[in-house]
């Protein structure tokens, strides 16, 4: 039990779970590409705890949800733009 709390918690993870959170502010192009970063960290954090028997697997999975769910709402906010301005057209 104590060797448990005595591990490294992946730096990886934190950075994901930060750009996850960062990317749903809405900011343009700029959330995509930090929700993108968050994805991409996450991954390697997941990988990184798994190999290097770290802590952090929370925040990576929070990184991940969070730039998942950013994109997710930039996609659907360009499809109902585009609709909107197909639909006058």
């Amino acid at each position: 039990m104590e060797q448990e709390q005595n591990k490294a918690t992946s730096g990886f993870a934190i950075a994901g779970m930060v750009c996850g959170i960062v990317s749903l502010i809405p900011m343009g192009l700029f959330s995509i590409a930090v929700a993108i970063v968050a994805i991409v960290l996450s991954a390697i954090a997941k990988s990184d705890i798994r190999n290097n028997n770290k802590n952090g697997a929370g925040f990576a999975t929070a990184g991940m949800v969070c730039g998942i769910i950013a994109i997710v709402l930039w996609v659907l906010l360009i499809i109902v733009i585009s609709t909107a301005i197909l639909s006058f057209a």
